[in-house]
């Protein structure tokens, strides 16, 4: 399985369309629909051997807009993967991916945040597999309850 990372320009998200989420990840992630347009995001797709299977989001002003990361910072937002797409190493791929990806995309900037629900075991051991690493600082201000940040340093 060849995994890469594309940009997602707003005009192309109708090729997600088909993508669903099970019902117990709907509070973690939306859809790439309901991300696209969102003033400040920009949007990527996960593909495995050209197809789609993923998508998130870079918010370039995250280390501006979230005190717990630096100003030039970018924060990696909705992550997820089709749901007929779960189980077969993509996001573990994808993220493996992410720091050699984001350092080219985003020439300049050294580190990437996140922040995972610490009811999302899952995600977060994903994201620990990529080379994001547990800050031990929790992020209180998100709307499922208390979420683990996370920092990825670029290459």
């Amino acid at each position: 399985m060849a995994v890469r990372i594309e940009r997602l320009p707003d005009a192309e998200v109708g090729r997600l369309a088909h993508f669903t989420l099970p019902p117990e990840q709907s509070m973690f992630a939306d859809l790439p629909s309901q991300v696209a347009g969102v003033a400040g995001r920009e949007g990527h797709v996960i593909l495995a051997d050209g197809q789609p299977v993923g998508f998130f989001a870079i918010q370039p002003d995250y280390g501006t807009a979230y005190d717990f990361a630096p100003n030039d910072a970018l924060g990696l937002r909705m992550f997820s993967i089709d749901h007929a797409a779960q189980g077969k190493g993509h996001a573990t791929a994808a993220c493996r991916l992410l720091a050699s990806y984001l350092a080219a995309a985003y020439p300049g900037r050294a580190a990437c945040y996140l922040t995972v629900n610490v009811k999302n075991p899952g995600a977060r051991r994903v994201y620990e597999k990529g080379g994001f690493v547990d800050t031990g600082a929790l992020y209180l201000g998100g709307g499922y309850g208390p979420q683990h940040i996370m920092r990825l340093a670029l290459d």
